[in-house]
């Protein structure tokens, strides 16, 4: 298995992959703030892999049946 860097910076579009949403799904969440947004000079959004799985991972964790 490849490790990938958590730093590793994605755009809206690749974060919307990992998430199973759309890339306005992940703007949303950007503007938020349930999604830590970096910017470039430009004004693009990019975001760090580690905080796209985490979310990811806290999305999975809410979708799950709990236990009684």
């Amino acid at each position: 298995m490849t490790r990938r860097d958590p730093d590793e910076l994605m755009t809206p579009s690749d974060a919307a992959r990992i998430l199973g949403l759309s890339s306005d799904s992940v703007r949303s969440l950007s503007d938020s703030g349930r999604l830590a947004t970096l910017r470039t000079v430009s004004g693009r959004r990019l975001f760090r892999r580690a905080d796209v799985e985490k979310l990811a991972a806290d999305r999975a964790d809410t979708k799950r049946p709990r236990k009684k």
